[in-house]
């Protein structure tokens, strides 16, 4: 059975773009955490349908934290 890796993929996502970048593309991102940047995205969607990430599409694009971690639990990652 594969490993199931999405909460901390996901929280490390989330710390990686409040404390270093700001702003990330998928690609970026799948580098960082080891992945293809399909699964990146799926997961980040999600993230984004919460309302805790936009995301630009195109040149200059990518995921951007729309909250502050302090306002995020692990439940709501989860």
């Amino acid at each position: 059975m594969p490993r199931d890796n999405r909460l901390s993929c996901s929280l490390h996502a989330l710390i990686h773009l409040d404390r270093h970048v700001k702003r990330a593309t998928s690609d970026a991102m799948a580098k960082m955490l080891g992945t293809n940047p399909v699964v990146v995205r799926r997961m980040m969607s999600g993230l984004r349908e919460k309302g805790y990430l936009v995301s630009e599409k195109g040149h200059g694009g990518g995921w951007e934290l729309r909250a502050d971690l302090r306002d995020i639990t692990l439940l709501n990652v989860y």
